[in-house]
Order: structure tokens, then C-alpha cells, then sequence
């Protein structure tokens, strides 16, 4: 992890924060995702699944990481920001997120609405454009092509609320306040999974909550305080002896046998709501990763810091060259022999949804990206 200097900041303005290993958490996270697809979407085209394995949740296991990540650096950035300049600028915050997410995901919801394919509700266009594509998801009514854009409208809701929870001045009163809202989403998800599901419209309600992962993105949060409180104590904390014990070596193994044991049994057995002990334990091989002084793990490279880089473009674009590789794999070469057939499928899908995604990002999304930086304060 690196940092400026008060002298840095007095000279450009600006504050800066590098965590060297995030961008391959990013990556591993998009191909998890891309893989869990590529097996879901092969009986669309009837080209048949690898036997004896089922890896349809690592897509979940990723998206859960995207989320866990996803709060627990807004967060540690928001707070440099507070350390650094007094104050959070509410509007430079929301400038940021919507030059950032916003032209790719209402480019996805033009072509998909519009152009190819041609299907999708116009109540599911209108929830879409409204950043309530996880609804329109529940109701299924967005096209397949491009329904991962669901968890994009859970990240813009979660952001509308999650940066004034830092008009609070104290850090330590900020993470309760994190507490508290986990615990309330906690409540509230069990209270409409106990009324009667016979009502369509509290099934509705449940799948919802389901999708709306706040407690995702608060898990990594919470984390992410504790962990600004480890490099820059500002109060005291009863477990805070007891967080800085993740940092030491044979607790970083015993967390990575938990995670991926973890994900073995996810992988095979549908665990209700198993998204919120993975956000926990990604959460802290998260912190653990981010402290890459003492991290007994490097998953950094020109490889995957390329794919981190533009992993927002693959998890929104993959499906695209996905279906047409699982067409042309069903019309051209339907007999091959499996083996040959799936290492054609898996290196075509993840080259041409690398390939798109790279034309997204220099070709669409880096000048929004560039005009981005100006509203930056805390630099990545």
C-alpha cells in the first residue's frame, strides 16, 4: 500500500492511495463470473456442460467479491478524503461514480433494449434507466444478453445513501453506524422471508432484498474502517487487537482454507444467503491483500492488472461474444470431441470478451475516465 505525504498533497492537491493487488481481485472476480456463464448458458444452445462439475455459483462467488471489494474501497477512500481535506465533496463523489459507470451501462441499455436483441419489457427499459435494473431482474425483464447489469443498479442505489453516512465526524461512530444498517438489513430480510410467501407480491419483495446486496458492500465497509483505524488510529476499539492478528501469516492461511472450502461447498450445495459469509471472509483476504507488506499472496502482473483495469467492460460485455461463440460452436462443430470442443469455447469467449471490453475502455470509457480524474482528490 502506498500513500503521500502532506507535502504531496500541498504541492498537487490531491491525495494518493494505491493498493497493488486489488486489480487482480478484480480480475480473478470478472473470469469467475465469465466462466459460471459460459456453463450456465450451454444448454441455450444445446452444446452440452462439462459432466460431473457444477460451477454455476462461481458466478455469485464473484459478483459477492465485486461487492465486498467494491464497499470496502469507496469506503477507505472516502475516508482519506475526510483525513486528508476535512470533508467529503458529496458532489465530486457522485460526478465520479456516474462518469464511471454510467456511459458503458447506458450504452448496454440502448443495444439491448434497441438494437440486438429485440426483446425486453418497456417497464423493464424504464427500471433500467432508472438504476432499478435488479428489480426488472426479479421480474424478469431484462434480456439475458445483458442482465448482469442488475448488480450495477444495486451499486448506484447503494451509493445514492452510503457516502452521507460520513457526515458523521467520528470514524468510530461511522462504524456503528455501518453495524446497525447491516444488522436492520438483517431484520428486515428475515422478517419478509417469514410472512407468507403465498402473497406474489412478498415473494417479489424477498427476491429483491436478495439482489439488493447493501450488506455486501456495508460488510466491506465495516472492514474497511476497521483497517483505516489499524494505519490511522483515530479511536479505540475492542476488537481492533483482534482485526490486526489477520495481518500475521498463519492467520492468512487459515482464512484461505476457509475461503475456499467455503467456495466448495457453494459450488455444490445452494446455502441461503451464502453471499454474506463470503463477503465476510473476501472482505478480509481483501484487507490482507491490500497490506501487501505482510501478504504472503501476490496476485499482481501485467496479465492481470489488464484485466482488473477493464474488468467492468468484461463483466458487462462477455455475453455478447459468449452467445456467438456458443452458436458457432453448435452450428459448426457440434460432434468435437468435448475436451477440444470446451478449450475452443473458453479461450474464444474469455479472448473476444477481453478484446471487446479493451475496445470499451480506450475506444468509449477513457475519455469519461480522464474528465473523471479532475474530480478526484484521493488518486488510485
Amino acid at each position: 500500500m502506498e500513500i503521500t505525504t502532506k507535502e504531496d498533497i500541498k504541492s498537487t492537491g490531491k491525495a494518493r492511495v494505491y493498493f497493488s493487488n486489488l486489480n487482480g481481485v478484480r480480475a480473478l472476480a470478472a473470469l469467475m463470473v465469465v466462466i459460471s456463464h459460459i456453463e450456465l448458458h450451454k444448454v441455450d444452445f444445446h452444446v452440452a456442460r462439462i459432466p460431473y462439475i457444477t460451477i454455476f455459483n462461481l458466478g455469485k462467488t464473484g459478483v459477492t467479491i465485486f461487492f465486498a471489494l467494491s464497499g470496502f474501497l469507496i469506503t477507505y477512500l472516502l475516508l482519506e478524503e475526510k483525513r486528508n481535506f476535512s470533508i467529503v465533496n458529496f458532489k465530486a463523489f457522485y460526478i465520479r461514480r456516474m462518469l464511471r459507470i454510467w456511459p458503458l451501462y447506458f450504452l448496454l441499455v440502448i443495444i439491448g433494449f434497441f438494437i440486438y436483441p429485440a426483446q425486453g419489457s418497456t417497464t423493464g427499459l424504464w427500471l433500467s434507466i432508472f438504476f432499478m435494473p435488479n428489480l426488472a431482474f426479479c421480474l424478469q425483464m431484462l434480456p439475458e444478453i445483458f442482465n448482469p447489469i442488475w448488480s450495477i443498479g444495486t451499486e448506484e442505489q447503494f451509493y445514492i445513501f452510503h457516502p452521507h453516512f460520513f457526515r458523521i465526524k467520528k470514524n468510530k461512530n461511522i462504524l456503528y453506524a455501518f453495524l446497525i444498517f447491516i444488522v436492520s438489513i438483517w431484520a428486515l430480510q428475515l422478517t419478509i422471508n417469514n410472512l407468507n410467501h403465498s402473497n406474489e407480491i412478498w415473494k417479489l419483495f424477498s427476491q429483491f432484498f436478495y439482489y439488493a446486496r447493501f450488506d455486501n458492500m456495508m460488510i466491506g465497509a465495516v472492514v474497511a474502517v476497521i483497517f483505516h483505524n489499524t494505519k490511522h488510529p483515530t479511536f479505540k476499539f475492542k476488537l481492533q487487537g483482534l482485526f490486526d492478528e489477520m495481518f500475521k501469516s498463519y492467520i492468512q492461511v487459515i482464512l484461505s482454507i476457509i475461503f475456499v472450502g467455503y467456495v466448495y461447498l457453494y459450488l455444490i450445495h445452494d446455502i441461503p444467503h451464502g453471499d454474506v459469509p463470503l463477503a465476510i471472509i473476501s472482505s478480509l483476504l481483501i484487507v490482507n491483500l491490500s497490506q501487501a507488506e505482510t501478504s504472503i499472496y501476490t496476485i499482481k502482473g501485467k496479465t492481470l492488472d489488464y484485466i482488473g483495469q477493464i474488468s467492468y467492460g468484461i463483466y458487462l460485455l462477455h455475453k455478447y461474444p459468449l452467445f456467438l461463440t456458443l452458436y458457432l460452436v453448435h452450428k459448426y462443430i457440434p460432434t468435437m470431441n468435448m475436451v477440444a470442443q470446451n478449450i475452443i469455447i473458453y479461450a474464444v469467449t474469455v479472448a473476444c470478451a477481453v478484446g471487446l471490453a479493451s475496445l470499451s475502455y480506450f475506444g468509449y470509457e477513457k475519455p469519461f475516465l480522464t474528465i473523471k480524474k479532475r474530480f478526484q482528490k484521493i488518486t488510485q
